[in-house]
């Protein structure tokens, strides 16, 4: 019988190149390895165990297949998606759509800023509720970047129902507003003057700005709005809005949306935009006083509620009892009014340039603390009360129709702040603080469905976020 003669192969690479190191013992020249042969000189081991001067080898880690480095790939974008995902979901309430903090993340035009709210407010844009707000701004500059920011004040508007922010531009940087005297921009006053339907927003003691959540714009108007008005062209000392003369009334009538002025001649003027009159003071105090019959423009019929309140016996500490009142009456628009306090108390009253027409009581009497109406309209009634005197009892909200029938009744998160309000066909908007006792309070965007009066944070204003380099 012949002798079949096979060739010693490395059994890791397969080669046959190779270092016989003693009688039956190899090293491979190609990978190394060392291996042996059995007594039948055919079948071939590795060698696994190396001694090198005293020192043990540490095994070779496995080269990774192309599965592998595949699977690895896929296994690091899920972990980079998942990361993606939960800075979206940030903040279980927030819907993760706050452009200012997200979109901007990983990009290269964007840059840290701090802001600080000084006011958010809802208002309508091309038919949709949207957020308008004032922030000072504070740049966080790296050493590389380009200073293409500037500290300052900015404004903007963000979309009520997909957190996209529309504007957000300059008002007024540090540097200039300390060189034209605007230092005391925290006090700012913005009043919607439904009659003329105008935003105007007033930056003590000089500075009149007009917002316009259509255009998207925040204009300084302080020397255009009187252009045509001899009286003031020696330009403007001092402005502010024009309050109610009743220290009883707590609710708001259209009417007397003017400004009182004083021009650097120390002359005091009202300003009413919605019929562009200038009065002097003699004239102003005379044009309130006189029926809407003698004032130039259009009568109004109107509808509003009010809260009538009283205490629940002679010994309570505050009034608690509450009773819903429609109130029909006519005014005059854009002209000095002039609302008297009845003596009493029954709302059944003629003013100066209002007549009522119809007063009726719409619901029973009900509890509530601190009870006031928050939200009116032709169709519904937002009330917010307490159900007791204690600070840390929880705000109620209560939605009712025009005939004084509760639709729901919510109890607030405590403890959260509410401010102003707008609705549109589903839902009730608010601007809204979140206090937070570890940090800064938190400014929100929240709605509340009509029909079940449901709870949503719908947009978080982030202190620390970024924004796109101009």
């Amino acid at each position: 019988m012949s002798i079949k003669i096979r060739p010693i192969k490395c059994p890791n690479c397969g080669s046959e190149k190779h270092d016989q190191l003693n009688e039956k013992l190899y090293r491979c020249k190609n990978c190394g390895t060392e291996y042996f042969l059995d007594d039948d000189d055919i079948t071939i081991h590795v060698k696994h165990d190396f001694n090198y001067d005293g020192f043990t080898q540490p095994k070779r880690e496995p080269k990774n297949s192309f599965s592998n480095t595949k699977r690895n790939f896929v296994v690091i974008g899920i972990v980079f998606l998942f990361l993606i995902g939960a800075m979206f979901l940030w903040d279980g309430n927030n819907k993760g759509k706050n452009r200012l903090f997200s979109s901007d993340l990983f990009s290269n035009d964007s840059i840290s800023v701090v802001d600080q709210y000084n006011i958010i407010l809802p208002m309508m844009h091309k038919g949709r509720v949207c957020f308008f707000y004032i922030t000072e701004r504070n740049i966080d500059y790296k050493i590389d970047d380009d200073k293409t920011l500037a500290d300052g004040y900015y404004y903007g508007f963000v979309d009520a129902q997909t957190g996209k922010v529309l504007a957000d531009k300059l008002l007024i940087s540090d540097d200039e507003s300390k060189r034209v005297d605007m230092t005391s921009i925290n006090g700012l006053k913005i009043w919607h003057l439904y009659q003329a339907d105008k935003w105007l927003c007033l930056i003590p003691k000089q500075f009149i700005y007009e917002i316009n959540p259509q255009t998207l714009t925040m204009n300084n108007i302080s020397k255009t709005i009187f252009a045509n008005k001899k009286a003031m062209s020696s330009g403007i000392s001092s402005v502010d809005f024009i309050y109610r003369t009743s220290d009883f009334f707590d609710f708001l009538l259209e009417g007397d949306e003017g400004l009182k002025i004083s021009n650097n001649l120390a002359e005091v003027y009202y300003y009413f935009p919605a019929t562009d009159h200038l009065y002097t003071e003699e004239a102003y105090n005379y044009a309130k006083e006189l029926p809407s019959s003698e004032l130039k423009g259009e009568m109004r019929d109107s509808v509003l509620y009010i809260l009538e309140s009283k205490k629940s016996n002679a010994s309570s500490s505050k009034e608690s009892q509450n009773k819903l009142t429609r109130i029909q009456f006519m005014y005059h628009l854009g002209n000095p009014k002039y609302l008297s306090n009845p003596s009493n108390k029954k709302y059944d009253f003629v003013a100066k340039d209002i007549q009522v027409v119809r007063r009726q009581e719409i619901s029973d009497w009900f509890t509530g603390f601190d009870a006031n109406i928050i939200l009116q309209d032709s169709t519904y009634i937002l009330i917010w009360y307490k159900t007791n005197i204690s600070e840390n009892t929880p705000a109620v909200l209560q939605l009712r129709n025009t005939n004084g029938k509760i639709l729901w009744t919510r109890s607030l998160e405590y403890p959260i702040r509410l401010y102003a309000a707008i609705r549109d066909n589903r839902k009730i908007w608010f601007s809204a603080i979140k206090e937070t006792p570890e940090h800064y309070d938190e400014n929100y965007i929240i709605s509340f469905t009509l029909k079940e009066g449901k709870l949503k944070y719908e947009y978080k204003f982030d202190r620390n976020h970024k924004v796109k380099k101009h």
